[in-house]
């Protein structure tokens, strides 16, 4: 007798990025329905996206059946799915029916893309409020249901928006703590234009560097730091990630033309579910097994998986200082010299006061 294969859909989630999962769970059991729904809310976003997929059993080839639409998706008419807003002592304010959108595309990979099915709220969420994904099967009346609390704002308190580097020392990066925190990524941005020689078409272009090998892990409701930028790699990962080009010039770019703003400092938080989540997926011998056995739904019959968490970021635009030796180093320094970097003052993109 061929063996059933239940293939379970587990979406995991790396500071922002949402990826798919195509291990096979082998079982001799009857089917089960099981929804997995991955969702992170931000309090910025104007539109939240929740993804609720199926199990599903097949004697076919498991990766060729996820490309079938009827598959991994409930019928829409099936389940009701619905948002719920708590206040801080645990009242009702408001509740909805969320309603679907195709509008948004899948990348491409195992299941079924570029299509996808997605729900979605344009909810104004609050943080100091509770919100409950509640999924309802039509069929049986069955409730699943998840609660998360909402990341709140937070902000960089260093460095300062002209950044002179100090080549020589480590620098602290700063930021007050988001409320309902719990782990933190760091970004840094560093954006240049590259004008083409022969024909003078300009290209804006941007290099982007993770700081921190691992998450930043802090429950603390006042400032946090982190130390271990080191301003001298800043050019060692322009010279890593740029090739010289004989048919170009290129220069530092104007973040909302701003003069010498050319980098960015980018901070993202997320809560304690979404650590917990990350903690227990990774790594281990077998990656969906691991990864269900953390979920925050709650369901009668453990047949819900998945999480639904909460999120924040926020930035700081940072400028070289035309005073000191920030652009000398980049233009003229040992690691970027070959790579046709001119001064910001000779860019056409200079702005000239009238």
């Amino acid at each position: 007798m061929k063996e059933n294969r239940l293939l379970i859909f587990v979406l995991a989630l790396l500071v922002g990025v949402m990826t798919s999962c195509d291990d096979k769970v082998h079982l001799a059991a009857d089917y089960k329905d099981i929804s997995v729904t991955y969702a992170l809310l931000n309090k910025n976003d104007s539109i939240h996206y929740f993804k609720i997929y199926k199990g599903f059993l097949t004697e076919d080839n498991a990766v060729e059946a996820a490309f079938d639409w009827n598959n991994i998706y409930y019928p829409v008419d099936s389940i009701e799915v619905r948002l719920e807003e708590y206040s801080e002592g645990g009242t009702l304010l408001r509740t909805a029916v969320l309603d679907t959108t195709t509008r948004v595309q899948k990348q491409d990979g195992v299941f079924a893309s570029p299509k996808q099915l997605l729900y979605y709220s344009t909810w104004k969420l609050d943080q100091d409020n509770t919100y409950r994904l509640v999924i309802k099967h039509l069929d049986t009346g069955e409730e699943v249901y998840a609660t998360t609390p909402i990341v709140g704002d937070f902000s960089v308190r260093n460095p300062q928006q002209t950044w002179n580097m100090n080549l020589e020392k480590p620098s602290t990066i700063k930021f007050y703590a988001a409320e309902h925190a719990a782990a933190y990524d760091l970004y840094f941005y560093f954006y240049y234009v590259e004008i083409n020689k022969h024909t003078g078409k300009i290209e804006h272009k941007v290099l982007k560097k993770k700081l921190n090998a691992d998450f930043i892990r802090s429950t603390t409701t006042g400032e946090v730091s982190f130390v271990g930028f080191v301003p001298k790699s800043f050019y060692t990962f322009i010279a890593q990630n740029l090739e010289p080009n004989e048919d170009v010039d290129r220069y530092i770019d104007a973040i909302d033309g701003k003069a010498y703003c050319c980098m960015r400092l980018q901070l993202w938080a997320a809560d304690k579910t979404f650590l917990t989540y990350y903690n227990v997926s990774t790594p281990g011998s077998s990656i969906v097994q691991n990864r269900l056995e953390y979920t925050n739904f709650v369901s009668s019959d453990d047949n819900a998986y998945g999480i639904l968490a909460s999120r924040n970021s926020c930035y700081r635009d940072l400028q070289f200082n035309p005073m000191e030796h920030n652009e000398d180093t980049l233009v003229k320094g040992a690691a970027t010299r070959y790579l046709g970097f001119g001064y910001y003052r000779n860019s056409p993109l200079f702005p000239v006061e009238e």
